[in-house]
């Protein structure tokens, strides 16, 4: 029996809800779990917010502790304390819009008195440690702050679910997509470990913009076919808004995001090329990503003046440029000087623009070192974690035992066999399905980009979920053979028995993990700075720890962990050298320099403790850096003598199990060097 479209649609929608609420609650309890972070004084809490995550909350704390919003605002817009002495506008740098809403979110919350008051109480830590106060309710920043992270992972349920409806047309389509999520969970997000990092908020809004692009693929692939491109036609008789929000939410909140968008240009032009979709379309989305590129640069994200929008420009370009010849040419010679048109005119663009390109140069560079020998001290530093190793053979196997997988690869060969009984019939194109044809082509870049970057795996996990919800599409189905609408339900269930055979073992293990956050070392150097050291005390040391002493101590540092800018590698490059093998002097004068009065060294980089693979201590970097000439000429590495032995012209201020404080004393060292050698004789 058929429901009518209204109550179907009803019907849809609570479900999608449910599934919201249901992933909102699940990474909720996960992250409870995981730190009890309920029982954690506020200072642990932002020390548990570890790397970049203490940074960005730092920067919402700001506002939430400002008189008004716009007074907090204008502390973002003039920040001297992450790359000090450097004066930078925060908002334009590190892409603070999700933390710039939450702060004006708490702000309204406040004046509306909306916020109860916290429920608080002292917690003995036991061991020998102070007593302290930890206090809960959304009137406390850090639970207001998660509490805002996690409704962006309920849209992220929701979204799967109503893309997978979509994709396979039945709900039961979108129920095994978002069942594969839940089942894969540690595959296929991390929000409920690290709440702050960009993508917990811009991947919602990028599965969104992906479901907004498959929608309007399907219900625009036949409109104005024959007519000629024109601006006015991306407002009119097109959902313009539909597209455009969303691209240009997910560029402002992070700058991965324009290495998304740019997959999905491609995939577009590949169906375009192929001659699935019109050009009109094509040109209609792309005109949407160029103004949604230069929206997000109005708000600060200059970053996707890049690889992603030289594209764009080339599509337009192309298209301006080889219109005149469409009634001359031949189909497949159009073709042909379009694609080497627009990937010429792109590589062009980036050719001349090197400095447009410079702060994401790194990510070629990281490409070329996978690929090949290349090797540099930033590279090496990416590739030395293993978020950014090639994707382990852990991975592969999670996903197949899951059944994943396999459900994922028998909807790709379903759908290829569906168009295949098609192309009898209608014959090509018409015998592709423009929505799942692009989605395949988008999931296909997301193989590509986690086979190479273990961390993009957050990419490709989803998206085989919803290809995998395609194995239960009536349409299918029915080209297979089961016209029976019991056997159709029979296969339904077979594959939610198939995926919860090893599914719920997972679900399981995860919602069993059990922890307490806890960093004594890090909590007593940051006490002993507070105390000890004038507020506008100048630090510099291991780059995830200045996040975090910015964020408690308030005191001022020259480097951070947004490594995605040119400045602040080569900052961090600077800062490092006291991990390699040059002289005290040498080093002490390059901090000097940077206006460094305090130096964190850290016990883990200094001994390259806890990192397994060979050839990724600090020392083993600088020694490929100079290719090894230090080492030959017997010079022993710095770190260690300054830590244990003699620190001048540093001098020791504190020291615990983890961590040495070296200051620098301007008033007292005084290098002097001679311009000629100098003969001492006794009287």
């Amino acid at each position: 029996m058929e429901i009518p479209d209204r109550y179907y649609r009803f019907i849809v929608a609570l479900i999608a809800l449910v599934c919201g609420l249901l992933h909102r609650d699940y990474v909720s309890m996960l992250f409870e779990n995981d730190r009890h972070f309920s029982h954690l004084s506020e200072v642990e809490r932002e020390m548990s917010f570890r790397t970049e995550m203490g940074m960005y909350y730092y920067y919402f704390k700001l506002i939430t502790e400002a008189p008004t919003f716009f007074e907090g605002l204008k502390l973002l817009w003039n920040d001297s304390s992450s790359q000090y002495p450097r004066e930078i506008n925060a908002q334009k740098v590190y892409n603070l819009f999700p933390e710039i809403t939450a702060g004006f979110l708490y702000h309204k919350a406040k004046e509306f008195d909306l916020l109860d008051a916290p429920q608080c109480w002292q917690i003995e830590r036991g061991d020998g440690l102070s007593t302290v106060r930890s206090c809960q309710g959304l009137a406390v920043p850090s639970y207001f702050y998660t509490e805002f992270v996690w409704y962006f992972a309920g849209m992220t349920g929701a979204i799967i679910f109503l893309y997978g409806t979509y994709l396979s047309d039945s709900i039961f389509g979108g129920l095994i997509a978002f069942l594969s999520f839940l089942i894969n969970h540690t595959e296929c997000t991390r929000v409920q470990w690290t709440p702050p990092l960009r993508e917990s908020f811009a991947y919602p809004i990028l599965l969104w913009q992906m479901y907004a692009v498959t929608v309007v693929v399907d219900k625009y692939r036949y409109k104005n076919v024959d007519k000629k491109f024109n601006w006015r036609y991306i407002f009119k008789d097109f959902p313009f808004l539909y597209i455009f929000i969303p691209t240009s939410l997910s560029l402002t909140c992070w700058q991965f995001s324009q290495f998304v968008m740019m997959t999905q240009v491609v995939a577009l032009l590949i169906l375009h090329w192929l001659r699935i979709l019109p050009k009109i379309l094509i040109l209609q989305l792309t005109s949407v990503h160029l103004l949604s590129i230069v929206t997000s640069g109005f708000f600060g994200n200059l970053s996707s003046f890049s690889v992603y929008a030289t594209l764009v420009v080339g599509v337009l370009y192309t298209n301006d440029l080889l219109v005149r010849l469409e009634n001359i040419l031949s189909a497949n010679t159009l073709v042909f000087l379009e694609i080497v048109t627009t990937f010429g005119f792109t590589y062009l663009q980036q050719f001349i623009l090197t400095v447009a390109f410079e702060d994401h140069s790194h990510i070629f560079d990281i490409l070329k070192a996978k690929l090949t020998n290349y090797k540099n001290f930033h590279t090496q530093l990416y590739t030395c974690s293993a978020e950014f190793d090639f994707l382990p053979y852990e991975s592969y196997e999670a996903i197949v035992r899951s059944f994943l997988l396999p459900f994922a690869i028998l909807a790709g060969v379903m759908a290829l066999y569906c168009w295949y009984r098609n192309f009898k019939i209608a014959g090509w194109p018409d015998c592709i399905e423009a929505s799942v044809a692009y989605n395949a082509l988008q999931t296909g870049a997301f193989v590509l980009m986690a086979a190479m970057i273990m961390r993009l795996k957050l990419f490709m996990n989803p998206h085989l979920c919803l290809i995998a919800g395609l194995v239960v599409s009536r349409r299918y189905l029915e080209k297979l053979g089961l016209k029976n609408e019991i056997f159709r339900d029979v296969f339904v269930l077979t594959v939610i028995a198939g995926l919860c055979y090893n599914g719920f073992v997972g679900i399981e293990n995860e919602g069993k993990s059990y922890g307490e956050f806890s960093n004594v070392e890090q909590e007593e150097l940051f006490d002993w700075i507070k105390r000890n050291t004038p507020q506008d005390a100048v630090f510099a040391g291991k780059m995830s720890l200045m996040a975090n002493l910015l964020l408690t101590t308030r005191r001022p540092v020259v480097n951070n962990p947004f490594y995605e800018s040119k400045i602040m590698r080569d900052r961090t490059l600077k800062v490092y050298e006291i991990y390699g093998r040059k002289d005290a002097a040498t080093v002490y004068e390059t901090l000097r320099k940077m206006q460094v009065d305090y130096l964190v060294i850290h016990e883990g980089l200094c001994y390259g403790l806890g990192n397994p693979k060979p050839g990724c201590k600090l020392i083993d970097l600088w020694d490929v850096m100079d290719n090894g000439q230090a080492k030959r000429l017997g010079k022993r590495p710095l770190c260690p003598t300054l830590s244990e032995g003699n620190s001048h012209p540093f001098k020791r201020v504190f020291a615990n199990n983890h961590y040495v404080v070296l200051r620098l004393d301007y008033s007292t060292y005084v290098e002097f060097m001679p311009s000629s050698p100098m003969v001492l004789q006794s009287s």
